[in-house]
């Protein structure tokens, strides 16, 4: 309290005796007036004696204002300052002020001679000891109902605090009690003083001016006036309310909110509910209820749960009108939190789904308008702290919003619920997993994807801004996790974040560099690189902002595999090598050439190869200098470019000079220049690079000529080749001809051929020879060539199908005989020529398929011809090969660190190695570093090969992988079903292996790209870092139309074929060797259509074009031209729905069950396009059963395999549970009973050896708990389903179904003994109870009283159900059934709390007698009691796998419907018979 300090005056004061009168002198100056001499009566009383009681109180007044002057003088001893200051009275009232000891004119505020106990002290005595007590009173009342007037001086000082100047003190200061307040504090003055101020109140609210008080700073009375009965509230809180309600109905409107904002202070807490319905009334309009001044009273209300239900409905309505200022939403929120105090479920989940539905109309309603979304970060951060501190206080708020994020329907969660997770996580960190795992299973699920991250930066960005270092903490363990799904959410995720928030660039960047330099795990690794990689093409300027940062990664290098090394130096040498445009990171360029000159000079094989990939990155980086293309240049240019000398100086010089570089280092390793040139050639053919720029022009052009020029003196010749060991060789496969595609080349050209017998048989002395550098540096060549003419290969095109020297027997029918004359060394060089010469043809055909020539294309077909007769050769070879024979390497990027590091490089000279003369293939073998990367054969078998029509490769057929652009031999391509082709067919038409290989060569990319198997080995040999997923769907997407025609093409062939034999799946004629071929190539089809509508990245925003043209083109290309165009104006979910109907008339062509699953998961993929937009709830029901309708077929069908049988094994029964799950999703209790039903009636069928199901033909007794898994999961899938819903009605109706359906599932588990089977029913039983205690109680309760013979019927059939639990855990104790009897100690605790809970529900409505509580005994599945020697369970001693046993276990039972409750049971078990109770009482329950 402040307080003023002043001084005294050091003179003493003169001794007062009170009995006498005083003498006041004069002072020394003549400014002092006459003495004057005053008699004062010891007493108030005493100086009333000497005037009459007669007169009148006005002239009592006068007669006694000198004598009650001197004597207030005399008993305060103030100074004479405080007698200058001092004036008459002008009523009675004052005159009481006076004599109580207040100044009433100094300054702004009363002056009080005392403190405010010493004031209402004097003011009672005086009124107390008064013989006209009742009078002067009133008369006082008077007075101060005058003062209290809107011009009296008066009134803001009684309303205000006063100025304490006390005797004897040495300080002055203010009080916050106002004089006012001291009236109050006085029994019988307290109602007359409380009328006054209620009648002046009413006066003042009335008013259309606001009345203000009289002083220096005037202030509004009413509030003043309303603050003085904060005290008064509780003995007076019917009057006041009654006063303030009647002047609330009269008061203006500024009046009204004066009185709202002191309801808090004036009102009791019983009134408020009251005071509240007041406000209803008076203020019909939200807009005008909820001002900020009556949200803050409100808020601090202390309201009944019925009131705050209408007050949330108010809010409700409220905020959801669209008038709601976002400045008032927080405190609106803030109101509605207040119904935590009551703390009770319902209340609780009340407020929980208004607040959701609040959010959820704001949502909607910026997502409707056009408008600009005005974020106010103010408002928005306070919004989401009232929620942070309603989590923190109120720990039934924050599981509610945990249960209902966990139980929302699939397309129910909002931007607002991943809020709320970050939330969550936040208030209580421990709870984070559990949390996490919410968020997991939902994108498994794929019910989240990425774009919610662009709907929470659109509505809450700052929200989102403040927690995102807990977002971040999320997505660093998804990045960790093993499942693609969550991965790539959380890869995805990074690049919106990063893309969305710019102050988190530098932190994101941190955390991938991170991963990547994580040493546990190598997918994590890869991924992180990748991310990086992406990061930095899609935003370089933002990457190249932060080059500093990926300096550490320097350090990292030796830890990584080669292609981690490969993206981690692409990265780096981009960020260090920019485009021309861009400033260069100096520090960074300096560390990079450093590292890779030093590890090109390393002289252990896998750091050299490290070194040899950066070499390539950085040459790339450096010569990307052109903004075009030479593709898009108007004119030809071919600039000569003999030597380094000739190019210009600059970047392009020196990526030629490094170059030169590595080739010197590694020159003397065939390996090494293999990996170089198949590195270089990459990079030079990426799609989507990470920078905008072009090589150089002269540099490619230099370059170009270079390669060409090597291939031609190192592997073409023109020699007649001569017997090598042994071995006849000759020309062979010459298909070259003169004609309008080579015209312009010269005829002796036409004679060249490619020399592999002899690279193989008698090895060139230099490494630039090698048969291992051929195939890399003809991929260079033709890349390099491609770049220069604008993608054409006229230059080289006679290398398609110029003559290849081979031996003499290679296409001699005999080949098996002739093959097994040579002995093992011979044999492995001749393998070693096969395999060589496929790899050729391969890489040959990749490169000329997308030539446009029409000769080209008969070439091309004709080679594909070859290669695939060629490869069936080889698979019959293979099972003769000798036992240590290895394929030739066909890769040369070594993912496996260990080995190359433990090779030890062998004496002599780093040259000699590849000077010394290998004669033969094995030597070639021992002298390599490469890594052994295929299995070695079998031994020789004599057997015929058979066709394996689900895999064409075996493991030991490991060839070059084709190019994606051979899939343009698909397009406006002839497809021919003859087998084998005609003559007059052959490069012209399309047979059934050439589409086979076709298609099961893209499929195989396809599951690379679409599973983004980056980091296996497989997928490393497809190649899919060349291009970006985008890119590559972009490119197969051209083919689409032909490949649909084609699919057309082969459905009718089976359809047709069908017919003749009666649709009998079993009949011979089905599964010949031609027909097996259309299957195969049908599912392939299928499964081509699955694969690429099932990639996750078509979740993404900017594929969403793409994504719109491959279905557009999809449904056009079976419509006629003049209907085409009414198409492109449909959305994706509409082309997707045309799609699914399109794919669907299929399943009558479907012959095998691969291709079923497949057909099953394309029409999923296209469901799930056509649901993800837009409310058609009505499209996606019938969309999901059809499904559900083609797995119902599937599974009724019998399957067999390509070889007539029936189909079986581990790989049919992975499809069958996808089937059984298909089937039984989302299925209705209506549906599952009469499933059940049908399976009861044939299950025990299954019990007879090699009997299957009648109306499921795939399952027999084996396999059928894949089926009753399915049953299980559905049950408690709909159950939390429809619990979530919150459905009115009947309650009990759900839980009585589901019984009825978990004693359905019973039936069969007894039915059909199945070990398996008694672990699903178990572990699904147990889930249904503990829900049944979670959300079933509760409806017992309610009708337990209503309809108790209900009640009976449900409880008994729930009893059939832990009966059997119980006999089942006995059975499986005794037959020692470890799976089983880890699931008894929860079981138990289970069991034993619902029975108590019943117990206690029947307690409560006084039917104790009906429930009873005894042993069980312990019986087995088949009723036989269990007899078990006493100490059993206790002979051993600390055993794991014992668990503790109870004597005696509870059952609940029901008595007859006799009962006075009405609730029946069943009788106590008989105790009859001699048996004891160690050996039959139950040891689990």
């Amino acid at each position: 309290m402040y307080r003023k300090y002043k001084k005294r005056g050091q003179k003493p004061l003169n001794t007062i005796d009170e009995n006498n009168s005083i003498k006041i002198p004069l002072p020394a100056d003549n400014e002092t007036g006459n003495k004057t001499d005053v008699s004062v009566a010891p007493t108030s009383s005493g100086s009333e004696e000497n005037i009459p009681a007669s007169q009148e109180h006005t002239q009592r007044f006068l007669s006694q204002h000198s004598a009650i002057l001197a004597a207030t003088l005399g008993r305060t001893q103030s100074s004479s300052r405080n007698l200058s200051l001092s004036r008459q009275p002008n009523n009675f009232f004052e005159l009481v002020l006076i004599r109580a000891g207040v100044q009433l004119d100094q300054g702004d505020t009363l002056v009080l001679s005392c403190d405010h106990v010493s004031i209402v002290s004097k003011l009672r005595d005086m009124f107390m000891s008064a013989p006209s007590y009742a009078d002067k009173l009133e008369t006082f009342k008077a007075g101060l109902n005058s003062a209290m007037g809107p011009k009296s001086k008066l009134s803001q000082k009684l309303l205000t605090g006063c100025t304490v100047d006390a005797a004897g003190e040495e300080q002055i200061y203010q009080s916050q009690n106002s004089m006012f307040m001291n009236f109050l504090m006085i029994d019988f003055m307290r109602d007359p003083c409380l009328e006054v101020l209620l009648n002046r109140m009413e006066e003042v609210a009335t008013s259309d001016q606001v009345i203000k008080g009289q002083g220096a700073i005037a202030m509004p009375l009413l509030p003043l006036m309303m603050a003085q009965m904060r005290y008064l509230t509780l003995s007076h809180k019917d009057q006041i309310y009654k006063r303030i309600e009647g002047i609330f109905n009269r008061a203006t409107d500024s009046s009204k909110l004066d009185i709202i904002s002191n309801a808090e202070f004036m009102l009791d807490a019983s009134m408020h509910d009251e005071f509240v319905e007041l406000l209803f009334i008076n203020y019909s309009c939200s807009e005008q209820l909820f001002n900020m001044t009556t949200v803050h009273t409100l808020s601090n209300l202390s309201l009944s749960a019925k009131t705050q239900d209408k007050l949330r409905l108010r809010i409700l309505e409220f905020t959801t009108s669209g008038t709601c200022p976002d400045s008032t939403l927080p405190h609106l929120i803030r109101l509605l939190l207040n119904s935590l105090i009551l703390d009770t479920d319902d209340s609780v989940r009340e407020m929980v789904s208004t607040l959701r539905e609040i959010f959820n109309w704001r949502h909607r309603a910026l997502n409707d308008s056009s408008a600009p979304t005005a974020n106010d970060k103010k408002s928005q951060l306070e919004l989401f702290g009232f929620l942070k501190l309603g989590l923190i206080r109120s720990h039934r708020f924050y599981q509610m919003w945990q249960r209902l994020i966990a139980t929302l329907p699939a397309d129910g969660f909002t931007a607002l619920d991943l809020i709320m997770i970050l939330l969550l996580i936040h208030v209580n960190e421990d709870n984070s997993l559990y949390i996490e795992n919410i968020l997991r299973r939902r994108i498994k699920l794929n019910q989240i994807t990425v774009n919610i991250l662009e709907d929470v930066k659109q509505h809450y960005p700052h929200i989102l801004e403040k927690n995102i270092s807990t977002l971040m903490h999320i997505l660093h363990d998804f990045m960790c996790e093993k499942n693609a799904a969550v991965s790539e959410f959380a890869k995805s995720s990074y690049s919106v974040l990063f893309k969305i928030f710019t102050t988190i660039q530098k932190n994101i960047l941190r955390k991938l560099l991170d991963l990547a330099c994580d040493k546990s795990s190598q997918h994590l690794t890869t991924m992180a690189l990748h991310l990086l990689r992406e990061l930095l093409r899609k935003s370089f300027k933002d990457v190249q902002n932060c080059a500093s940062l990926f300096l550490p990664m320097l350090d990292r290098l030796s830890d990584l595999t080669l292609p981690q090394t490969r993206l981690a130096m692409e990265v780096l040498c981009n960020l260090a090598f920019p485009e021309p445009k861009l400033p260069e990171s100096l520090p960074l360029q300096e560390q990079v050439e450093m590292v890779v000159k030093k590890q090109l000079i390393n002289r252990t094989e896998y750091v050299k190869k490290q070194g040899i990939i950066g070499s390539v990155q950085l040459i790339n980086a450096i010569s990307c200098t052109e903004e075009r293309s030479l593709d898009d240049g108007d004119e030809d240019f071919s600039p000569a470019v003999d030597s380094i000398d000739g190019l210009p100086d600059g970047r392009s010089k020196v990526a030629a000079n490094l170059i030169t570089l590595t080739e010197s280092s590694i020159i003397n390793s065939a390996e090494s220049l293999a990996l170089f040139y198949e590195e270089l050639a990459t990079v030079i053919s990426q799609r989507c690079p990470i920078s905008s720029y072009w090589n150089d022009k002269y540099f490619t052009m230099w370059l170009c000529e270079l390669m060409t020029y090597r291939f031609q003196h190192n592997f073409a010749t023109e020699t007649i080749p001569k017997p090598i060991n042994g071995i006849q060789l000759e020309y062979q496969k010459n298909i070259n001809e003169l004609d309008e595609s080579i015209v312009n080349i010269e005829s002796d050209v036409l004679g060249i051929a490619i020399n592999i017998s002899e690279l193989v048989l008698s090895p060139k002395t230099e490494a630039s020879g090698s048969i291992y550098v051929m195939t890399p540096l003809f991929y260079l060549v033709r890349m390099l060539n491609q770049n220069c003419y604008r993608g054409s290969l006229d230059v080289i095109n006679a290398l398609l199908g110029c003559a290849i020297v081979l031996p003499s027997f290679f296409e001699d029918e005999n080949y098996m005989a002739i093959f097994d004359n040579y002995d093992e060394q011979q044999q492995k060089h001749i393998l070693s020529i096969y395999f060589h010469t496929i790899n050729w043809i391969r890489v040959t055909i990749s490169a000329f398929a997308a030539q446009i020539h029409r000769g080209t294309r008969e070439r091309v077909l004709l080679r594909l011809g070859e290669l695939i007769r060629m490869e069936q050769r080889v698979k019959s070879l293979l099972t003769h090969a000798p036992p240590n024979f290895v394929v030739p390497p066909y890769q040369f990027l070594d993912c496996s660190k260990q080995k190359a590091t433990l090779h030890k490089r062998q004496g002599g000279k780093p040259g000699a190695k590849a000077h010394e003369t290998a004669l033969e293939e094995d030597e070639i073998c021992n002298i390599t570093t490469l890594v052994d990367l295929t299995l070695k054969v079998a031994p020789c078998k004599t057997n015929k090969t058979k066709i394996d029509f689900e895999q064409l490769y075996g493991p030991r057929e490991k060839y070059r992988p084709m190019d994606v652009r051979i899939l343009v031999l698909l397009e406006k391509q002839e497809l021919s079903l003859n087998y084998p082709l005609e003559d007059k067919e052959k490069g012209n038409a399309l047979g059934l292996l050439e589409l086979r290989f076709l298609l099961e060569d893209v499929v195989q990319k396809l599951k690379a790209t679409v599973h983004d198997q980056q980091d296996s080995l497989d997928s490393v040999f497809l190649h899919p870092h060349r291009i970006s997923p985008e890119s590559f769907l972009h490119d197969i997407c051209q083919s689409m139309i032909d490949l649909n025609n084609h699919l057309k093409v082969l459905a009718k062939a089976i359809d047709e074929e069908l017919a003749n034999v009666n649709h009998v799946y079993s009949n011979l004629d089905l599964f010949k060797e031609r027909f097996n071929y259309i299957k195969t190539c049908f599912g392939l089809c299928i499964q081509y259509f699955s694969l690429y509508f099932s990639w996750g990245g078509w979740s993404d925003e900017s594929n969403s074009k793409q994504l719109h043209e491959s279905l557009y083109i999809l449904h056009t290309s079976r419509l006629p031209g003049l209907n085409v165009p009414t198409y492109k104006k449909q959305t994706i979910p509409q082309l997707a729905t045309l799609n699914f109907d399109y794919f669907l008339k299929y399943e009558k062509s479907v012959l095998n069950l691969s291709t079923a699953v497949q057909l099953h998961r394309l029409l999923c993929s296209l469901r799930t396009l056509g649901g993800g937009w837009g409310d058609a709830s009505q499209t996606r029901f019938r969309l999901a059963e059809d499904t559900r309708v083609l797995c119902d077929k599937f599974l009724r069908r019998k399957w067999f395999h390509f070889s007539s049988n029936l189909d079986k094994g581990a790989q049919c029964n992975i499809y069958l549970d996808e089937l059984v799950k298909g089937f039984l999703k989302n299925s209705t209790s209506a549906r599952q009973n009469e499933l059940l039903n049908e399976l009861i009636k044939e299950c025990k069928i299954l019990n007879t050896k090699d009997k299957a199901l009648i109306s499921f033909p795939n399952f027999k007794k084996a396999n059928f708990p894949l089926l009753f898994r399915g049953l299980c999961e559905v049950l408690i899938h709909s159950l939390n389903a429809q619990l979530s819903a919150e459905k009115e009605g009947d309650s009990l109706r759900l839980w009585e179904s589901t019984v009825n359906l978990l004693n359905g599932l019973l039936n069969i588990v007894q039915l059909v003994e199945q070990p398996r089977n008694f672990g699903l029913f178990l572990k699904h039983s147990q889930l249904f109870l503990k829900l049944f205690l979670q959300r079933g109680m509760s409806v017992l309760e309610t009708i337990v009283r209503r309809d108790p013979d209900r009640l009976t019927k449900f409880l008994q059939e729930l009893q059939k159900v832990t009966r059997f639990l119980h006999q089942l855990c006995c059975h499986s104790r005794s037959i020692i059934n470890t799976a089983i009897i880890s699931y008894i100690p929860s079981l138990r605790e289970t069991i034993e709390t619902l029975i108590f809970r019943v117990k206690a529900l029947l307690a409560v409505n006084n039917c104790n007698s009906a429930f009873h509580m005894g042993n069980m005994i312990n019986r087995d599945l088949h009723g036989y009691s269990i007899v078990t020697p006493v100490g059993s369970f206790i002979s051993e001693e600390n055993s794991d796998e014992e668990l503790p046993a109870d004597d005696t276990s509870v059952d609940e039972t029901v008595l007859d419907a006799d009962n006075i409750s009405n609730i029946s049971a069943s009788t106590r078990p008989s105790t009859s018979g001699s048996r004891s109770k160690s050996s039959s009482r139950s040891k689990c329950f």
